[in-house]
């Protein structure tokens, strides 16, 4: 439902963040959050932070800055408004509630303090209060539709002879088209409390009929079909609606209590349920057009009178909200508060570990993974989840664990599950186990043939090796054709013509990597080398250096200042990856590199060659391996040192 009456409910909404309560324009150009232990001295400055902090969508500490502001200047009524509304944003109720006694004293109809003030006296159950409340505010197109839901339940709270009103309230409600599915799912949710069935059936199948897609709808049509005997048919909505959306939690929860038999609780059932539903749906569809402060205000004031609304799926909804402005502490504990029994806990503490592992919190990432995992062991998303996490913190064996733990659970693998095999791929390979990475990533392209990231990891790491060439540049080459914008694709084609020693080939890509991701140091290393090998001595040591200032990190770093240092080309030591002084093959300048070639040809090793092997392909007898290892002891050293992809001479004849 949400999703359908989003664009016609906000097109005059883009307003309603400014017209329906009284704020003070925001400093478009401010984005830094503030301290909220700086103490100031002067009024100003504290009204500049307050500023600063709300242009940044800092609630928390805007919240405390416009208190402070408005206590050092307590005339301003303006100031009062803002005060509230990010306060009850940021989920300080009774603070709100304090503020907003002081403004109707001065602004009687005032919109904020009046709807505060209602879903207090829903919370205590004086209702007629909640109704003298709403009768006090003044009107708006969302206040509207807000002020007679509220009004609606508050008179179904006030007695059976009062749902009738109820009801009258809500058939009363006029104006925009938007309104007509919360109207006829609230008519619902009071006529089946009420007992009145045939009204109550009536209206959530009309509601049902207008948005198939819309879980509470859904859920509330189910459970009133299976209260009226007709759980047939209640199943088979909830089964068409999980084959749309397999992982909604709420709807599964409901078909197995449905399923069980027994009597069946209806969604909604009492007048706090009904006007946290109301407030709750309008601030998710607040927050879907982009309006923080007020979506905030009106779900946590929905969470305030029943904390496990929907399953949790109102803090789930407040949490990605508060997460997508920046506020990844604040969705953190939304989402940890989710109850324990409630449907959406798995979910909610799956989300909680994402954005606890973005904010370094690994420990707590680690414990809600588990958390949710142990929830819903079948759930192949939070095992992917959770193994990348470890993969980003580079503990690949446990990762690793993880993903095979997912994999077990796919059973019969479809296109969608490339992801899968690709990561646990790249785990096995980062961890030195190369047969069960290949497998890995050739899985993941008989799902998904033509991926550009696995042709590019699998093509690349085969040049690197040494294996394959052929079909692993063409594999590259692929990847670049699908994405020819990808600079880290399009340096794994440079670096991999640099590695077979076609080094103006390597110049020419690894020049467009640069310009597609200029920032990046490892691309801009590569270029240099590639320079180098290509005669532009001072261009290579201009990119080395530009490479070092980008923040290169060990132990990429450690080779770019030794080749800064002794201003040539230098390699990592083939036998443990860290640069060796002593290594000559490259350290040459390219002319001399020249003269030492064309006393024969160079030849790039490729994986399990031994130097009989290549002296036998190369000068027809393997017992000449010891002329190749003369012309190359500033290479290789002795013939156990032999590396896949490093490039060796080869003499002249016998």
């Amino acid at each position: 439902m949400m999703r359908r009456i989003t664009k016609a409910l906000f097109a005059p909404c883009r307003l309603l963040a400014v017209s329906w309560l009284v704020c003070l324009p925001l400093l478009a150009s401010a984005n830094a959050a503030t301290d909220d232990k700086i103490q100031f001295r002067s009024l100003s400055g504290a009204y500049l932070a307050a500023r600063t902090a709300d242009a940044g969508k800092d609630i928390g500490s805007a919240a405390a800055f416009y208190q402070a502001v408005y206590k050092a200047d307590p005339d301003n009524l303006r100031l009062l408004e803002r005060a509230i509304v990010l306060t009850a944003a940021s989920g300080d109720f009774d603070t709100a509630l304090e503020f907003s006694e002081r403004l109707v004293k001065d602004v009687p109809d005032s919109r904020v303090a009046r709807l505060l003030r209602a879903i207090n006296a829903i919370r205590g159950k004086t209702y007629a209060g909640a109704i003298s409340e709403i009768e006090k505010s003044s009107n708006g197109v969302l206040a509207k539709l807000t002020n007679a839901l509220i009004t609606a339940w508050a008179q179904y709270g006030q007695g059976q002879d009062d749902a009738g009103k109820a009801l009258e309230t809500i058939d009363a409600i006029d104006g925009e088209d938007w309104y007509e599915p919360f109207k006829l799912l609230h008519g619902g949710y009071i006529a089946m409390a009420a007992g009145d069935t045939d009204q109550g059936m009536k209206r959530l199948r009309q509601a049902f009929e207008r948005d198939r897609n819309a879980v509470r709808i859904a859920e509330a049509y189910a459970r009133a079909l299976a209260q009226t005997g007709e759980s047939d048919e209640a199943v088979t909505i909830l089964e068409d609606f999980l084959a749309r959306f397999p992982d909604n939690a709420l709807v599964r929860a409901a078909l197995t209590e449905i399923k069980a038999g027994g009597t069946i609780t209806a969604a909604v059932r009492t007048p706090a349920q009904g006007v946290a539903e109301a407030v709750t749906g309008l601030g998710a569809a607040i927050g879907q057009e982009g309006g923080l402060e007020l979506s905030a205000l009106y779900i946590r004031a929905g969470l305030l009178l029943e904390p496990d609304i929907a399953g949790g799926l109102a803090a789930l909804t407040l949490a990605n909200i508060l997460d997508s402005n920046g506020l990844g502490e604040d969705a953190i504990d939304v989402l940890e508060a989710i109850d324990g029994e409630a449907p959406f806990r798995h979910l909610g503490m799956l989300r909680a570990a994402i954005a606890l592992d973005r904010v370094d919190r690994t420990e707590d990432a680690e414990r809600a993974f588990k958390e949710s995992i142990s929830r819903d062991p079948d759930d192949v998303q939070a095992y992917i989840a959770y193994g990348n996490m470890l993969r980003g913190r580079e503990r690949f064996s446990q990762a690793a664990e993880v993903y095979s733990e997912a994999v077990k659970r796919v059973g019969t693998p479809v296109r969608s599950n490339w992801t899968l095999f690709y990561f646990r791929g790249i785990t096995h390979e980062r961890s030195k186990q190369w047969d069960k990475a290949e497998a890995d990533f050739k899985t993941a392209l008989e799902l998904f043939p033509e991926q550009p990231l696995v042709l590019n990891y699998l093509g690349y790491s085969w040049v690197d090796m040494g294996l394959n060439l052929e079909p692993a540049l063409d594999m590259i080459r692929k990847a670049v054709e699908l994405r020819p914008n990808d600079g880290y694709i399009v340096d794994s084609l440079g670096w991999a013509y640099y590695r077979l020693g076609r080094f103006e080939d390597a110049a020419k890509e690894l020049e467009r990597a640069v310009t597609l991701r200029p920032d990046d140091p490892v691309i801009n290393d590569h270029l240099g080398d590639a320079y180098w090998q290509t005669g532009r001595t001072l261009e290579a040591q201009f990119q080395w250096r530009h490479a070092r200032d980008l923040g290169a990190k060990a132990p990429e770093l450690t080779l770019i200042e030794k080749k800064i240092e002794a201003g040539r080309l230098i390699v990592p030591d083939a036998g443990n990856g860290e640069p060796d002084k002593d290594d000559a093959s490259f350290n040459e300048t390219p002319e001399k590199s020249t003269e030492l070639a064309s006393a024969g040809s160079l030849y790039t090793v490729q994986a399990g060659e031994s130097l009989w092997h290549i002296a036998e392909k190369m000068l027809g007898a393997g017992a000449a391996y010891d002329r190749i290892l003369d012309v190359n002891r500033d290479l290789i050293g002795q013939a156990d040192k032999l590396q896949p992809g490093m490039q060796i001479r080869i003499p002249n004849g016998l």
